[in-house]
């Protein structure tokens, strides 16, 4: 016949152990969301370098194609004779302007959407990390409950040997 403190103890043994395991795994699962979030805050930062880029390397066409301008208008006046076409010349560069402007703005609002994205991920990321932390307290608590249940089970087991040998000497004390 077992004893129902034994199995009590081992039963709740049992049950401490599974949900360790459960708690393991959500951790797991945690840092498997974590991981995937910092790639994609990583994938994000490299777009904005690109954006970023993308934009000086628009900046500096703009700029040139400015001075550009500034250099046809001089000949436009210098001759006059050729005033008609560097007057077509001039309307063809400032729809490049225009068409370079509105690529800015276009790009300038898609790295405001990737800031406020990123702000959201980092966001995220934070609330990730703290319950990351809870989880891991918790996991400290029930290891140290279930070493304390281990040092309790030791000491049961250990008094019920001693009792057993009482038992036994009672035993032997009586037969005698």
């Amino acid at each position: 016949m077992s004893d129902p403190s034994a199995d009590r103890l081992e039963a709740l043994s049992a049950e401490l152990a599974d949900i360790l395991e459960q708690r393991i795994q959500e951790l797991m699962d945690v840092m498997r969301v974590t991981e995937a979030t910092t790639r994609q805050v990583v994938s994000t930062e490299l777009e904005i370098a690109r954006s970023r880029a993308v934009q000086e390397s628009m900046a500096a066409e703009v700029a040139a194609l400015g001075k550009e301008l500034a250099e046809l208008r001089g000949r436009a006046e210098a001759a006059g004779t050729a005033h008609t076409g560097l007057l077509e010349e001039r309307r063809g560069l400032r729809e490049v302007v225009g068409t370079r402007e509105r690529e800015v703005r276009t790009l300038t609002t898609e790295v405001e959407d990737l800031r406020r994205t990123l702000a959201n991920l980092d966001s995220e990321a934070d609330s990730l990390r703290k319950e990351n932390a809870d989880l891991g307290a918790r996991v400290r608590t029930m290891e140290e409950n279930v070493s304390r249940l281990r040092v309790l089970k030791n000491e049961l087991v250990s008094s019920l040997t001693g009792l057993s040998q009482q038992m036994a000497d009672l035993r032997l004390g009586n037969k005698e």
